[in-house]
């Protein structure tokens, strides 16, 4: 599942999250997540 690009914007289009589907994407694929990547988020300050 989720093999082509279509699959995903499919599953856009329906209301799930990038983040869902990256979720979705390794539990079927069952790959195992060893180490989350730091996030930093840029914010504008006024």
């Amino acid at each position: 599942m989720l093999e082509t690009p279509q699959e995903r914007i499919e599953l856009l289009k329906a209301g799930f999250t990038t983040k869902e589907i990256e979720n979705v994407y390794i539990k079927l694929n069952n790959y195992k997540v060893i180490k989350y990547p730091v996030i930093v988020e840029l914010i504008e300050i006024e």
